[in-house]
């Protein structure tokens, strides 16, 4: 049998007695397995990110020494809130802190004169879950 439909035939199995194939992390673009939190990060916290923060926060201008176009920036912080993500702990996180905040606050995210949209409930929900649930 030809080794690149083994895969196909072992979920056929699979499902013809009923159970899923257990799920293999997507390879990333250099053939190593994406972790689930990078996975939910590509998916679903990168666009938020460049929504709302990257504008400000990037390779050519790091305000605050942040960067939100990247995973380990996000997870190392800046230069004035601590640690950007402490995992399984949002509220400890600066990362979730300040984009929850209340606009007017000094250190909110993005600050009330920024032309970039505040996170809305569910983007805020999305980015809680994530941290929590990614230890």
């Amino acid at each position: 049998m030809n080794r690149a439909l083994l895969p196909l035939a072992f979920a056929a199995m699979a499902l013809a007695e009923g159970t899923a194939p257990a799920a293999t992390p997507t390879p990333s673009k250099t053939g190593t397995p994406v972790s689930e939190r990078e996975r939910i990060y590509a998916e679903k916290i990168a666009p938020i990110m460049e929504k709302s923060c990257v504008g400000c926060h990037n390779a050519k201008k790091a305000k605050n020494g942040f960067r939100a176009d990247n995973l380990a920036s996000l997870t190392k912080g800046g230069n004035e809130a601590g640690e950007g993500i402490v995992w399984g702990k949002p509220k400890e996180s600066s990362l979730y802190l300040l984009s929850a905040a209340n606009r007017s606050e000094k250190l909110a995210m993005p600050p009330k004169k920024s032309d970039k949209p505040a996170l809305t409930t569910a983007e805020l929900e999305t980015l809680k879950n994530w941290i929590e649930t990614s230890k």
